[in-house]
């Protein structure tokens, strides 16, 4: 039954439809824009609905405003919605075509399912509120944060993937209004639910590819950041080496300064001993290698990560108390620290220099600890796992790879933000 006679309620169907497939869009999508930008640009969209809707309906029926709704009501949707993302337009096409499909589907099966039991307007109204509400919050739920995490990953391939649930559409949307609406054509609902099933097949290998696709870019970039931070673990020890060898020449140079001091006072020739103890300081005066703990690469990454706090102007308090020996590889967990460090110095570098704060504790009784805070602004956003989300592309990577190794080590991580102040606490 479509009830197409009452006008009154063929609108507040469509609408209920639409704003079911845009919240369906919403629950796996990230906005750029503020809400009430948002709840604004949609407003205007569902005055425009309801306009257009009337009006083909009114002048043209019902049928034949669902032939047509793809052009009026879906492809407004996306093109608002690409607006509101700023993402690539491939992955905006391909994400919210396939929900417009999905809500195809719903919609069509709620219809049969009033259908069946010669149900009213009202049980109709009802039933696909009910539906689109699970439908929102299971996505919310269980697709929202994988999903996110495949579209910033994952960069090519979208072009062809957006072909795919556009000509499902036309398609699904072909076999049920033609030649005549599928409440009265069985053999269209058949066909209509076989595309279905093809559908589920098509989708369910794309989901392969994407997995694949997201594995090998996870991979990538992982190697990427871990030939990175060894470039400068090895820049760094090398700096070292050469510092060292550099104390050893200057200690031996200070033995015969000594001895000529020695000769001068002998022979008393006080100001010509201090003009030369003067011009040694001058000369030798250089700056120590501080040595945080044993471990060369932990050493090295202190080092390395401390020295580009300090000429960022970062104030550095500082709670070492490490052992020999890590219960961990000590270059995994440098790399740790290494993103840590690196993220709460770009952190710091956006507030005023006399703000930019530094907290690192790292000790080990009686577990290995490592907490490092930092100021922040009020605009973090957490995962519903507590994981803090990158606001720019390409970016989140440390994040990962700080994850990646609690997850390997079962160690626990916790990330916060309170009082101004942005907390990472990883625990072996």
């Amino acid at each position: 039954m479509l009830f197409e006679d009452n006008i009154f309620y063929v609108i507040i169907k469509v609408l209920l439809v639409v704003v079911g497939t845009l919240g369906m869009m919403g629950s796996t999508t990230e906005f750029r824009h503020k809400p009430r930008q948002i709840l604004s640009v949609f407003s205007l969209y569902l005055l425009y609905v309801t306009a257009s809707s009337a009006a083909i309906t009114v002048l043209f029926g019902y049928a034949f405003f669902l032939r047509i709704f793809l052009f009026t009501v879906s492809a407004p949707a996306i093109y608002l919605s690409f607006r509101l993302i700023g993402t690539q337009p491939a992955k905006t096409v391909f994400n919210h075509a396939t929900q417009i499909l999905l809500s195809l589907y719903l919609s069509m099966s709620m219809t049969l399912i009033n259908t069946k039991i010669h149900g009213s307007e009202a049980t109709d109204l009802l039933i696909r509120l009910a539906a689109y509400c699970i439908i929102i919050i299971a996505e919310y739920r269980f697709l929202r944060r994988p999903f996110l995490h495949v579209f910033s990953i994952v960069q090519n391939g979208w072009m062809i993937l957006a072909l795919i649930p556009c000509s499902l559409m036309f398609l699904a949307v072909a076999l049920a209004s033609y030649p005549v609406p599928y409440t009265e054509n069985p053999t269209g609902v058949v066909f209509t639910y076989l595309l279905g099933a093809v559908a589920i097949v098509i989708y369910f290998s794309i989901f392969q590819y994407l997995s694949m696709q997201y594995r090998f870019q996870t991979t990538r970039q992982n190697i990427e950041l871990l030939e990175f931070q060894v470039e400068n673990l090895k820049e760094k020890m090398t700096q070292d080496a050469v510092a060292t060898e550099q104390s050893r020449i200057d200690r031996h140079d200070t033995r015969h300064s000594f001895q000529t001091i020695a000769y001068l006072l002998e022979k008393g020739n006080t100001s010509e001993a201090l003009d030369y103890i003067t011009r040694s300081i001058s000369r030798f005066q250089a700056e120590t290698s501080v040595s945080y703990c044993k471990d060369i690469l932990l050493n090295a990454t202190l080092s390395a990560y401390f020295g580009q706090a300090k000429k960022a102007g970062i104030t550095l308090e500082t709670h070492l108390s490490l052992p020999d020996a890590l219960p961990v590889d000590s270059g995994e967990f440098s790399i740790v620290i290494a993103n840590a460090l690196e993220n709460s110095i770009k952190a710091c570098c956006s507030f005023p220099v006399e703000q930019r704060i530094i907290i690192f504790r790292c000790i080990y009784k009686p577990k290995l600890m490592l907490e490092i805070s930092n100021p922040c602004g009020d605009d973090i956003v957490f995962s519903p796992d507590g994981i803090p989300l990158s606001k720019e592309k390409e970016h989140g990577i440390g994040t990962r790879s700080i994850m990646a190794f609690c997850k390997k080590h079962n160690a626990f991580c916790s990330f916060g933000a309170e009082n101004g102040q942005f907390t990472l606490k990883v625990v072996l």
